[in-house]
């Protein structure tokens, strides 16, 4: 799947960039894929475990994340910009049934930001931009349904519990690319999002045309 979409994201680069050369920037679309790091439960490893078995929650997940974003240039020069981030990991169980496997969680997040690029040599760029956030964190995770009568279990049913987590936050992206004379650039963005807490860091290259 993830490669099906950066192969169509390269397609639409190129075309782009033939209709892009020699004039004026008005907006621009740019993509990533590298790693993302879950550090969402950084503030809760010392406070919680499972008391059942007394295992905590490992404080950071990493996984691969791609992200799309798009913008438009205003006339004071600032860029208005929308994207989508989908980065799926995975979590080890920490009850006494399926301690040690995994469960898979999913995070979607939608961002509007507003940035400003500064250039800072030749054909090289930097561009801050701080955004709102919309921020949604699917979990399955496998649960049993026991019936206990007279303190003995009669049943036993198994069932897949999905857990859905929305929220509005924060998020600081900060790019760093090189221009090529024909609108392309190559660079590396960091970001960081920040929700009921810190959530995230995001590290990946990034690739992006101006039209």
């Amino acid at each position: 799947m993830i490669k099906k979409i950066l192969l169509g994201s390269f397609i639409l680069l190129f075309t782009l960039t033939a209709f892009a050369q020699n004039k004026e920037t008005k907006g621009y679309l740019k993509f990533g894929t590298g790693i993302y790091w879950d550090i969402s439960r950084w503030g809760v490893v010392d406070n919680f475990a499972d008391p059942s078995t007394g295992l905590r929650p490992k404080a950071t997940v990493s996984g691969q994340p791609l992200w799309l974003e798009g913008a438009v240039k205003l006339n004071n020069g600032m860029f208005v910009s929308a994207n989508i981030m989908y980065v799926s990991l995975n979590r080890k169980y920490l009850d006494l049934i399926y301690q040690n496997q995994k469960y898979q969680y999913v995070i979607k997040n939608y961002g509007l930001n507003l940035g400003y690029e500064f250039k800072i040599g030749k054909h090289q760029k930097f561009m801050p931009q701080l955004g709102l956030l919309y921020y949604r964190n699917k979990a399955s995770l496998a649960k049993n349904d026991i019936v206990i009568n007279s303190g003995v279990i009669q049943s036993i049913t198994p069932y897949i519990d999905n857990i859905v987590d929305e929220e509005i936050g924060q998020v600081l992206n900060l790019d760093y690319y090189y221009q090529f004379k024909n609108n392309f650039f190559l660079g590396v963005r960091a970001n960081v999002v920040y929700v009921l807490g810190f959530e995230g860091v995001t590290f990946t290259p990034v690739l992006g045309v101006k039209f």
